[in-house]
């Protein structure tokens, strides 16, 4: 089917120019359209490194809370010298947080608050003091 190499318009056989900007129409298929690259200030950034699973979980859900997109990149898990560490498979060393570019600093404040702030035990989810059994 003919399509003309300006628009990438496919037209009935048999056309011979594009009616609308006059170029001779080819034969074949337009090419795919390329996706268009991402907008610099959207590339995705380093936040921070932990070093247990479940602290990248935890920022990365408190990061969705606020609608902010973040991507957890996991690395390991390594034995160590001498086989000292156990490793069950599921553990890894560290873990990497990248956020978009234009997002750093507002994740940056919810590390912060996340490092900083108070914690919130659902309620009836709070730890109770243990008794001392010397008493």
């Amino acid at each position: 089917m003919p399509y003309c190499p300006n628009c990438n318009f496919e037209y009935r056989p048999g056309t011979p120019r594009c009616p609308d900007c006059s170029h001779d129409l080819v034969e074949g298929s337009p090419p795919p359209p390329q996706p268009a690259p991402p907008p610099p200030d959207t590339e995705a950034v380093r936040l921070c490194r932990v070093s247990e699973p479940i602290e990248a979980d935890i920022i990365h859900a408190a990061l969705a809370e606020v609608g902010i997109p973040s991507v957890i990149n996991t690395y390991g898990p390594i034995t160590g010298a001498y086989l000292a560490r156990v490793v069950d498979g599921a553990t890894h060393d560290y873990a990497l947080i990248f956020v978009p570019r234009n997002r750093l600093a507002e994740a940056r404040q919810i590390l912060a608050e996340i490092e900083t702030g108070p914690t919130v035990w659902p309620e009836g989810m709070e730890p109770q003091d243990e008794e001392d059994p010397a008493d």
